[in-house]
């Protein structure tokens, strides 16, 4: 009997140190296993962008017109303009000041603000391109013409008035000298802009004379 006790003891004492050799080590297992992951890196901050501003002007927009009823731009002087029947405008413009040596003189059609047609194209010094022709007519019924050629094609901007309340403006477009118009455009009623100051009154009128409308006066119309 004593002799199986000695071994019970000797049983128990082989556990116990079996036990004490591994707790160690799955205690350790346990907090690995439980450890908390470390907080993933913040990501750095991304200043705002601000929004972009649109330029207050886009680039290469037309000037502003300085008069709703010319095509002249803003700062240029009206010699003379009107709304077409049909709706486009024809304005004949001059720059401040303008004279035989400086500054420019430019005839322009199309609708507001985009003018499909313009001459000179340059708007250089006008160098006698443009002229200007007084009208005559019977019974106290007058007027005169601007007139320039642009590849054999003559353009004559004209105004007529005289008694009993006759007012005529309009645009002729010739075959250079031909007696007769190919077309005509007749200005608007309560459309037409002329009043120029003296100073440019006297400039227009120092312009060459049309030979051709001296002679035989407006080409007919169609």
């Amino acid at each position: 009997m004593k002799s199986a006790n000695l071994l019970c003891v000797a049983l128990l004492t082989v556990l116990a140190g079996c036990n004490a050799a591994t707790a160690p080590a799955d205690a350790g297992a346990s907090a690995s296993e439980t450890e908390a992951a470390p907080p993933a890196p913040m990501a750095a901050a991304v200043p705002a962008v601000p929004a972009e501003v649109a330029p207050a002007t886009a680039p290469g927009a037309a000037p502003a017109t300085g008069d709703a009823r010319s095509l002249c731009a803003a700062g240029e002087d009206i010699v003379l303009s009107c709304k077409l029947a049909g709706g486009q405008l024809a304005s004949l413009c001059a720059s401040k000041g303008v004279s035989d040596q400086a500054g420019y003189v430019y005839f322009a059609q199309g609708a507001a603000g985009q003018p499909d047609y313009v001459f000179p194209a340059d708007k250089g010094v006008h160098a006698k391109r443009f002229k200007r022709t007084q009208l005559g007519f019977a019974g106290n019924t007058g007027g005169y013409a601007y007139s320039f050629e642009d590849g054999g094609r003559k353009r004559i901007f004209y105004a007529i008035s005289g008694e009993n309340g006759l007012e005529e403006r309009g645009l002729l477009i010739a075959n250079g000298d031909a007696a007769k118009a190919d077309s005509v455009a007749a200005c608007e009623p309560g459309s037409v802009v002329d009043d120029i100051d003296d100073t440019l009154f006297k400039f227009t009128r120092g312009w060459d004379r049309d030979a051709a409308i001296d002679r035989g006066g407006l080409p007919a119309k169609p």
